[in-house]
């Protein structure tokens, strides 16, 4: 039992004072619109002036990116690890331990496609002083790639044939076949062949919590819920970086103590926070603030091009309201996208294509602009007239007989606020050209579910589906999983991600066109022809992509928040102003 009161109405500074005085764990006290914690056991860790603390919710089981599929790990592990190349904050691939990046112009890529070559930088060396060498690259192929070895790469390894050699700076890779992301394919890092152990062993490799690293910092202490500290890699392949001393993670699970440690000065990075920027801005006080960047989520509201409840998950008959062009235009025109994203959804960026960030980012514009005047005449031409209620009803519409009214159904997932908000607005502003919308949430695991699940994207039984999804910085299995016909969810295409059961020709050849090269600004070419295809024939409409960011000390330089990466990219290039 504490012996400290906590009054309502304490504020920040003073919370931080009293916890950090030793006061017991209690009840979270509410400051402003937020909860905040003022126990931070085991976290008050002594101000250095060239060490940066980060603050994690939780810890992660291990720095070895190759078995985590937790985000977690990527947050921690990135600064431990170096890659042959890397992704800016721009969305373009850049060299890291790779001298170039290998493209068909430097011969880093041989004519046929099936062979790359990467070239390390000269004199490289892990965190023991020992060489890194093009054997270390053959052997993370050999480790990620053993059927024993417990990993889960995000990246096929299995398309990799053999690797070999030649000399220390040179590993050649061959493919068995064409891989159109090999610019990504060691991008969670190299692994030391000395330092590691057998690759059926991997799982039990003590390298997992304390790695010889090549990235910017080394493992130098881990209490197991309470921290983990790095120190500098004094072998570190970029001269005089990286800048500061050391890096401390603070695991403190309770949002509240994290407010608290950023507000106070005693931390310098926070992951994630939850509270949009202009509160926590306010709640820091001028200490912290929330840096932010649009990111990968982006949120589409996607159209069944095919009848539901039918039996027949493929692409045919037509939907009866859906399958006529002119009704989602007019859908689509009854979006009022500013709305949206100033008032439904604010600190939202809008967006028009799936493919809106990166190095395939297509500028794509907005074919049907918010129009309620064009969307009414387009239900008008396509046969549905203004019905007694207000609600439209077929008279000579193409597949429904007259009479029919003009109401759907939309799928969302419970529980997301900014969803519902969305949710509510799209019923408003149907309404308001004779549409009705009958909202009808699931759970997650029930939207997200699988085909034997009897989940309704996959078998084709809903009108219009609701959520976000990402692209990866390699987009082609997402894209040709989502967009091509061949992709379409069935019995005998159990993983298909063709939900809209969208069929068109153009579109196929354009996806084909983008995965049958390696050249980037070929391939973005056709992403954009393909970006152009779905603004114009409207299998979905997408509309904006959430913030990321993190809370970030007015005393670092240097932090930039990329959406490719995590919150330790570039920590190398980090620098403290002096405590004042």
């Amino acid at each position: 039992m504490s012996l400290c009161l906590w009054p309502r109405g304490l504020g920040l500074a003073l919370l931080v004072a009293l916890a950090l005085a030793g006061c017991g764990p209690l009840a979270a006290e509410e400051v402003g619109s937020v909860s905040v914690a003022p126990e931070v056991a085991g976290t008050a860790t002594p101000v250095a002036e060239n060490q940066v603390v980060l603050v994690i919710p939780e810890e992660p089981a291990t720095l070895n990116q190759y078995l985590a599929a937790a985000a977690i790990v990527r947050q921690v592990a990135d600064a431990t690890s170096a890659p042959l190349a890397t992704v800016d904050a721009d969305g373009q691939y850049a060299p890291v331990l790779a001298a170039e990046l290998p493209t068909l112009e430097n011969g880093g890529v041989s004519a046929d496609l099936m062979t790359v070559t990467w070239k390390l930088r000269p004199g490289l060396r892990w965190s023991d002083g020992q060489p890194l060498t093009s054997d270390d690259v053959k052997f993370t192929w050999e480790a990620v790639s053993h059927p024993d070895s417990g990993a889960v790469p995000a990246v096929p390894f299995d398309l990799i044939e053999r690797v070999e050699t030649p000399d220390a700076l040179t590993a050649v890779v061959h493919y068995r076949r064409l891989n159109p992301g090999y610019l990504q394919q060691f991008m969670l890092g190299i692994l030391p062949r000395h330092a590691t152990g057998a690759p059926e062993q991997m799982l039990n490799w003590a390298w997992n919590q304390q790695p010889v690293s090549a990235g910017p910092f080394v493992v130098q202490s881990w209490l197991p819920g309470e921290s983990i500290v790095m120190a500098r890699n004094p072998y570190y392949y970029l001269p005089g970086q990286p800048y500061v001393d050391r890096l401390v993670f603070q695991i403190v699970p309770d949002p509240g103590a994290q407010l608290a440690l950023m507000a106070s000065g005693a931390a310098e990075v926070q992951l994630l926070p939850g509270e949009s920027k202009p509160v926590y801005d306010d709640l820091m006080g001028g200490v912290a603030t929330l840096r932010q960047t649009p990111g990968q989520w982006n949120m589409a509201l996607r159209f069944n091009l095919s009848r539901p409840d039918d039996d027949d998950p493929g692409p045919s008959p037509p939907h009866p309201i859906l399958g006529d062009l002119r009704v989602r235009q007019a859908l689509a025109h009854a979006i009022n996208y500013g709305a949206i994203i100033f008032q439904v959804n604010p600190g939202t960026t809008p967006v028009t294509t799936p493919l809106a960030y990166g190095w395939y980012e297509c500028a794509q514009p907005r074919v049907y602009r918010y129009s309620q005047a064009r969307a009414k005449y387009l239900l008008e031409q396509a046969g549905w007239v203004e019905g007694e209620d207000g609600v439209r009803v077929a008279s000579g519409a193409l597949y429904v007989e007259d009479g029919t009214r003009l109401s759907l159904r939309l799928q969302g997932y419970n529980d997301f606020q900014p969803l519902v908000d969305l949710e509510d607005a799209l019923v408003a502003q149907f309404a308001a050209v004779g549409v009705e919308l009958v909202v009808e949430n699931d759970p997650m695991e029930v939207v997200f579910g699988s085909y034997a699940d009897g989940a309704r994207r996959k078998l084709g039984n809903f009108d219009m589906l609701l959520y976000d999804t990402s692209l990866p910085i390699e987009p082609q299995a997402v894209i040709s999983t989502t967009f091509h016909s061949m992709s379409i969810p069935s019995p005998e295409n159990l993983g298909g991600g063709n939900y809209m059961r969208w069929v068109n020709p153009a579109a196929d050849a354009a996806i084909e066109r983008a995965g049958g090269t390696l050249d980037l600004a070929a391939r973005r070419q056709a992403y954009c022809d393909l970006s152009g295809l779905i603004a114009t024939d409207l299998p979905q409409i997408h509309l904006y992509v959430f913030p990321e960011g993190y809370g970030v000390s007015r005393r670092l330089r240097g932090f930039v928040v990329n959406r490719w990466g995590s919150m330790t990219w570039g920590a190398q290039a980090w620098k403290l102003d002096p405590l004042q």
